[in-house]
């Protein structure tokens, strides 16, 4: 079988940036910014793509296709992000996809010895997930919305050992490809934005250029 690929490395400064936007406290005098939580999200993506590959190559499941199901789990659905109440969904996801990694790490935690790349990548995951999570609190906070703190009910989970790691690799992928969307989703918004404020300068300038009436 193929080696699962080595973690990505990141530059030590990008690192600490990310770090420090991640520790955003929730309820802090200022709060993050959506362009703070759009960096975050792509990111994001990239290390939930990151992460599947890693867990089916780690946990022999990359043959006939078994975790890349076209049907998405009903709490990752659809694009969000817009206005407070896309946050809300956004928020109420990503707590949902914080007990799902839980779940995953400690049935990892069962068939791993402590430190193993696996348990790391979990865990650095469901920080970012985390860390996305109190930033999505600080907005909604900024806009007088708190948002719920619980996720939906789990449902009872597999307790065969290959269930258990087939449902954990299928929510990975669901969770890979709910990222890659959103972050696309909010690079197309930012990119119409940056055309429509030159739009706005290109018409300030001509105004300006117009000669005076006598």
């Amino acid at each position: 079988c193929p080696s699962p690929p080595s973690p990505s490395s990141s530059s030590p400064a990008v690192a600490k940036g990310l770090f420090l936007l991640w520790a955003v406290p929730a309820r802090s005098a200022q709060s993050p910014s959506l362009q703070q939580i759009h960096a975050l999200v792509r990111h994001m993506a990239e290390d939930a793509q990151e992460l599947f590959d890693f867990y089916e190559q780690d946990q022999r499941l990359a043959f006939n296709r078994l975790c890349r199901s076209n049907a998405s789990l009903e709490w990752l659905r659809g694009t969000v992000v817009t206005g407070t109440g896309g946050l809300r969904t956004l928020h109420r996801a990503m707590a949902r996809m914080d007990r799902e990694l839980q779940d995953i790490a400690q049935h990892q935690r069962d068939l791993n010895p402590p430190g193993a790349p696996i348990l790391r990548r979990l865990d650095s995951t469901r920080l970012k997930v985390r860390g996305l999570l109190s930033n999505l609190e600080g907005v909604l906070s900024a806009h007088g919305v708190v948002p719920s703190v619980l996720p939906p009910p789990r449902p009872p989970t597999a307790t065969k050992v290959f269930q258990q790691k087939l449902e954990g690799c299928r929510i990975l992928w669901n969770y890979a490809r709910f990222m890659a969307k959103l972050s696309a989703q909010l690079d197309a918004r930012r990119q119409r934005a940056r055309r429509e404020e030159r739009r706005q300068q290109r018409r300030g300038w001509r105004r300006g250029r117009r000669p005076a009436r006598s």
